[in-house]
C-alpha cells in the first residue's frame, strides 16, 4: 500500500474535483483538507477537514505532498507560496482521461482534468489548473496560478502571464501573449495580445483595464 499521503488546501467544489481525481488514481494512503470552513469532516464524502489553512505548519508532519484547491487565481497563489515554504512536496494531478505529453513539463502544484488535453512543449508555472476539456497546444507557456477554464482552448506558441483566467469556452490564437492577472471573459476569442491587468470579453475580445 502507498505511503504518500495528500494535504488540500481548499474543500470547495474545485477541491472536491481534486481529491475525487488523487482518490481514484490509487496513489495516496491518506486524503484530507484545510479550510476556513467550521466543518470538521465532509457529510457527502469522507475526506476530514482537519483544520484551517492558517494551521498549515501544524500539519505538515502527518503529509507527504500538499497541492492548493482553490480556483480563485489570486487565493491560490497566496496559499501557493506558503505550501512552497513547507516541508511538503507539491503534488501534480493528472485525470486519468487527460492526454498530457511526455514532452510537455507540469510545475508543481498543477492539475489536469478530466478530457483536457496538453501538448508538445507545454510548460506551466506552479499551481496551474487546466480545466475540464480544456486544450493548451504545442510549446505555450503558463506562468503561476493559471487557471484554462473548462471548455477553453490555448493555440501554439500562446505566452499567458501569472494568475491568469482563461474563461469558460473561450479561445486563444496562436503566438498571443497575455499579461498578468488577465481576466478572458467566457466565449471570449483572443486574436490580438492583451496587456497586464485588464479583463477581455466578447468576439473577438477587447480590453478593458
Amino acid at each position: 500500500m502507498s505511503t504518500d499521503t495528500l494535504l488540500i488546501l481548499g474543500a470547495g467544489g474545485n477541491g472536491h474535483v481534486i481529491a475525487d481525481l488523487a482518490d481514484r488514481s490509487g496513489q495516496w494512503s491518506r486524503i484530507a483538507f484545510l479550510d476556513d470552513a467550521a466543518a470538521k469532516s465532509d457529510a457527502d464524502y469522507q475526506w476530514e477537514i482537519i483544520g484551517k489553512c492558517g494551521d498549515l505548519s501544524d500539519h505538515v508532519s502527518g503529509f507527504t505532498h500538499g497541492i492548493v484547491a482553490f480556483g480563485d487565481n489570486e487565493l491560490r497563489s497566496h496559499w501557493l507560496s506558503h505550501l512552497q515554504e513547507s516541508q511538503l512536496v507539491m503534488a501534480v494531478i493528472v485525470a486519468e482521461s487527460a492526454e498530457v505529453s511526455s514532452r510537455a513539463s507540469l510545475g508543481p502544484g498543477t492539475v489536469v482534468m478530466p478530457q483536457a488535453a496538453v501538448n508538445i512543449g507545454v510548460r506551466t508555472g506552479p499551481g496551474c489548473i487546466i480545466n475540464t476539456g480544456a486544450s493548451v497546444d504545442h510549446d505555450c507557456l503558463l506562468g503561476e496560478s493559471v487557471h484554462i477554464a473548462p471548455g477553453a482552448h490555448v493555440g501554439g506558441d500562446v505566452a499567458i502571464g501569472d494568475r491568469t483566467w482563461i474563461g469558460i469556452g473561450s479561445s486563444v490564437r496562436h503566438g498571443i501573449t497575455i499579461g498578468n492577472d488577465v481576466m478572458v471573459g467566457a466565449g471570449a476569442a483572443v486574436i490580438s495580445d492583451l496587456p497586464d491587468e485588464c479583463t477581455a470579453v466578447g468576439v473577438p475580445a477587447r480590453a478593458r483595464t
